[in-house]
């Protein structure tokens, strides 16, 4: 498999595009709203885009998913718990996504926003343990995120570090966390 991050640099958020040598597809996570880079990357690597998947409701950025699944045909993949209009695949906790060798398990993880989904990353031509979680804006650099945007009260907070963070806390030490914000951002 292969795995790529993306830097907005004038906010510092950060998007993922992962992809399977073995199937030529690939995800791409939390898209900015300038699809170029995918579509470029992708064609690079001779990869179809074959998911999009939105983290929570982004307040930070305008997301670039729908755009991106009209111009590629990709499955939209948000998760179950946002309030949308449109059209899209619900992902719950412990849903898998397979890309050949790319297996991506999602985890619920509310506090920043209710909705909130990380995805868990396996390799599985080189083990069936998880390597990295993208936590999307669920944890900062040196910090977790604000659970005071949504306006949930304290219940975000409570969540947060009662539900959420014991569930990364479980994961094996070796795993690596990719946050959606990098250092610097505002």
């Amino acid at each position: 498999m292969w795995f790529r991050q993306l830097v907005r640099e004038e906010t510092g958020c950060a998007t993922y595009v992962l992809g399977s040598a073995e199937t030529d597809e690939c995800v791409v996570f939390d898209p900015l709203w300038d699809i170029d880079p995918y579509l470029r990357l992708a064609k690079r690597r001779g990869a179809r885009v074959a998911w999009v998947i939105d983290s929570h409701s982004h307040a930070d950025h305008v997301s670039g998913a729908r755009r991106l699944v009209a111009a590629t045909g990709a499955r939209l993949g948000l998760p179950r718990h946002i309030d949308v209009t449109y059209q899209a695949h619900r992902l719950d906790d412990t849903d898998r996504i397979r890309l050949g060798e790319l297996e991506l398990e999602v985890m619920h993880v509310p506090g920043h926003r209710p909705e909130q989904i990380n995805l868990l990353v396996r390799d599985l031509s080189r083990s069936d343990d998880p390597w990295c979680v993208l936590t999307a804006d669920f944890l900062m650099v040196g910090d977790v995120s604000r659970p005071d945007l949504a306006q949930q009260g304290t219940d975000g907070a409570v969540t947060l570090f009662t539900k959420s963070i014991p569930k990364l806390q479980s994961l094996p030490d070796f795993v690596e966390l990719w946050p959606g914000h990098v250092a610097g951002s505002t």
